[in-house]
């Protein structure tokens, strides 16, 4: 009598076992979306990442023109300071001479 109950437990254990992998599915198609979704998320970081490092690499370019430029325009003020020093003291002695 006990060996007939038996059977009927094998096809309890092809129902837990379906249900059971149903269950381990059901965790890993989960496991998945999550994964998918922090994908996408770094994803999306990353792009923008990408954006701000350009347009910042675009701001530097400028910034090293506009300092090219303002250090060229220092030169020449500069030198047209020596410039005009030296006319100075040229007219100085000239005026002091008569």
């Amino acid at each position: 009598m006990y060996m007939g109950n038996s059977s009927g437990n094998g096809s309890g254990n092809a129902s837990t076992d379906a249900a059971a992998n149903e269950s381990q599915k059901r965790r890993l198609q989960m496991e998945l979306l999550i994964l998918d979704s922090d994908t996408r998320k770094l994803t999306n970081e990353k792009t923008t990442l990408d954006a701000e490092i350009r347009k910042l690499r675009q701001d530097g370019e400028r910034i090293t023109l506009n300092l090219n430029s303002k250090k060229g325009r220092y030169d020449f003020v500069a030198k047209e300071i020596s410039s005009k020093e030296e006319d100075a003291k040229h007219l100085k002695r000239k005026l002091n001479a008569l």
